[in-house]
């Protein structure tokens, strides 16, 4: 059998840093901006990971995604009619 990749005790601290990093994030009012979680890489299944927020970054807001999703489309129609 294989073994866990991750410990329980890991997986708790993983579960910390997230609503560590949620409540940062809320304190700081940077909810527009995404969070990305790093995994440490060490061998340790003891040891997890942690999460950054990305300051340099935004979330693109409704009607941005409303437009990115329509020009998308509409690309993937152009093409799709291209190729037939």
């Amino acid at each position: 059998m294989s073994r866990p990749f991750l410990g329980r005790s890991a997986i708790v601290d993983i579960i910390k840093s997230n609503e560590r990093t949620n409540a940062i994030q809320k304190r700081e009012g940077l909810t527009g901006h995404p969070v990305r979680f790093t995994v440490c890489g060490c061998p340790d299944p003891n040891c997890g990971g942690w999460h950054t927020i990305e300051t340099d970054r935004k979330i693109p807001s409704q009607e941005e995604c409303a437009e990115i999703i329509k020009a998308d489309n509409a690309a993937r129609k152009t093409k799709k009619t291209k190729g037939q």
